[in-house]
């Protein structure tokens, strides 16, 4: 009689990627970027519209009042957004 392995896989996934560990995950969220200001006013106004979080987000890492604009604002919150989405997937492979 053989005896089945079990191997487990964990997959990480995120905005429909799927990752193999979770430091690729959390790589490919930093890289995430939102450009042109017309996107980023439009993420902000749909995920911040008080500008509440994104200005929590960029004091907390840091950044002053003259380095932002409606790109960095949006990109920060987009990362934080990705970062907190990431799923571990947990697959038995036979």
């Amino acid at each position: 009689m053989s005896e089945v392995k079990e191997e487990i896989i964990i997959e990480y996934h995120v905005d429909g990627e799927v990752f193999e560990t979770q430091d690729k995950a959390i790589d490919y969220c930093y890289e995430q970027e939102i450009i042109y200001y017309y996107k980023a006013t439009e993420y902000l106004l749909e995920n911040d519209s008080s500008l509440r979080d994104s200005l929590d987000l960029a004091h907390d890492m840091g950044f002053s009042l003259e380095n932002l604009n409606s790109e960095v604002l949006a990109t920060l919150l987009y990362q934080r957004d990705l970062l907190e989405s990431i799923e571990e997937v947990i697959k038995e492979n036979k």
